[in-house]
């Protein structure tokens, strides 16, 4: 102490200054890396953003080479989804790259400092409902370490991207909607229209067809993936469409618990028809004014082979009957317009019936079911009734009896198709498709029919 004290001042605040530097370092030391200290924060420094890769000039993050220890970890979420019966799902975000023409692939680098297993891959059916397979072109999805193997970007876009198909028997108006137009509406509603369509085995028909809806999801040019030549990179993506149910949505599963009948109203203001308003019938002032019934009918299998006297019954029950066939081609705004403008929409089980999105609240379907024991009722009922019902309007079913199909002229009594629907049923659907689809049509028993038109008479003046 003595000697501290003789000497100079100068060098005795040298020395204080070395004994605090060096107790100072042995805090830092003794201190873990990540604390906080009054407002001073000591967190890992992250790496700037010149220090991260820039193969492909992503404005994405990209992942770092993982180390070796991290090799065998396995994701708690893979982006990947295999295990819902319908659909094939993945869901991904950080940097995707696309890869169309030649390739159908999509490569995936997460984000920075995200664990990252060995390299995985996954081949998709991108289709809604994934037990269609033809005319589906696979989709092949690989989630990379880093993006030394992924192809460099020649298109960035700092919106999502949905990738979808038209395969399968879209174009066909009820899986239109029940594979591609609802799904695709869920998935990407929640995104303002902030969204690129990408779309594999392309059919500008569809496109066409449902541009109005098609335009009101998104704001950007559709890609057809499978002739796509450029590398596009996305900070998000979808690859596939949840199919919820037949023609139909599942509220729990669906954003804001969304529905059919909210579905049914969107559709009708998409095609700027009157949002809010009673059946035409209600509307208007004329007493001596008549509902309004569309018939849909069918050229091909299920058709009325009476249907004349189908319009005469109608006719004489008080209805205004409006005969239409729809078709492939048909211009759905003014085909819109045309179901808007009735109170009723009958016809025989098939895709025609579809059309009741443009009905109005409370309107009435009407369903003629063929014959086919409880395979066709069931089809009747998850197909159309319960949508319709959903969808707030009113359903009445008729449901034929064996003479009034053309399979008893055709077979006779004696066939099993005749005979025992429900044993023919449980051969298949090739056997069900067959007999009860496609070899049937329907002759219509008026008199047994005509209470089901007094009882949309009532329910339209109830």
């Amino acid at each position: 102490m003595k000697l501290f004290k003789e000497l100079g001042k100068e060098i005795r605040f040298l020395l204080l200054l070395l004994v605090g530097s060096c107790l100072l370092i042995a805090m830092f030391h003794s201190t873990p890396q990540n604390f906080s200290l009054g407002s001073l924060n000591w967190t890992e420094q992250q790496p700037s953003q010149k220090d991260k890769s820039e193969k492909g000039s992503t404005n994405y993050d990209i992942q770092d080479d993982a180390s070796e220890n991290d090799e065998e970890l396995v994701p708690s979420k893979p982006i990947c989804d295999h295990s819902d019966w319908r659909s094939d799902i993945c869901n991904m975000t950080g940097d995707v790259r696309t890869k169309g023409y030649n390739s159908s692939s999509i490569f995936f680098i997460p984000r920075v400092h995200t664990l990252v297993p060995k390299e995985q891959e996954w081949r998709i059916n991108p289709y809604s409902q994934k037990m269609y397979t033809y005319f589906i072109n696979y989709v092949t999805v690989k989630q990379l370490r880093g993006p030394q193997d992924a192809p460099i970007c020649t298109v960035h876009s700092n919106s999502p991207a949905i990738l979808l198909s038209l395969g399968g028997p879209s174009g066909n108006i009820w899986h239109d909607f029940t594979d591609v137009l609802i799904p695709l509406f869920l998935a990407s509603k929640p995104f303002k229209r902030e969204v690129q369509f990408m779309i594999s085995s392309y059919n500008q028909e569809f496109v066409d067809k449902h541009s109005l809806i098609l335009k009101d999801l998104t704001r950007y040019e559709i890609i057809n993936f499978d002739q796509d030549k450029e590398v596009r990179c996305y900070p998000q993506m979808l690859v596939g469409l949840l199919n919820h149910r037949d023609f139909g949505i599942d509220p729990d599963r669906a954003f804001d618990r969304f529905d059919m009948f909210k579905f049914r109203l969107y559709v009708r203001n998409v095609y700027s028809l009157p949002r809010e308003i009673s059946i035409p019938y209600r509307t208007d002032p004329h007493l001596d004014k008549k509902p309004r019934l569309m018939l849909i009918l069918r050229s091909t299998s299920r058709k009325f082979l009476n249907q004349e006297e189908v319009v005469d019954i109608i006719t004489k029950n008080g209805f205004e009957v409006l005969q239409v066939e729809p078709k492939k081609s048909d211009n759905l705004t003014e085909l819109s317009k045309l179901v808007d403008s009735c109170d009723v929409l009958m016809g025989i089980h098939g895709a025609g019936l579809t059309n009741i999105v443009f009905l109005r609240t409370n309107a009435v379907m009407i369903q003629v079911i063929p014959f086919g024991g409880s395979h066709m009722n069931n089809a009747a009922h998850g197909y159309y009734d319960r949508p319709a019902q959903e969808m707030k309007l009113r359903t009445l079913d008729y449901t034929i009896t064996t003479e009034e199909s053309s399979l008893l002229d055709k077979y006779g009594w004696d066939h099993p198709a005749v005979k025992d629907p429900e044993a023919v049923a449980e051969t298949g659907w090739q056997d069900r498709q067959k007999y009860y689809w496609l070899e049937q049509d329907v002759r219509l028993n008026v008199t047994r029919f005509q209470p089901v038109l007094v009882k949309a008479i009532e329910l339209l003046k109830g």
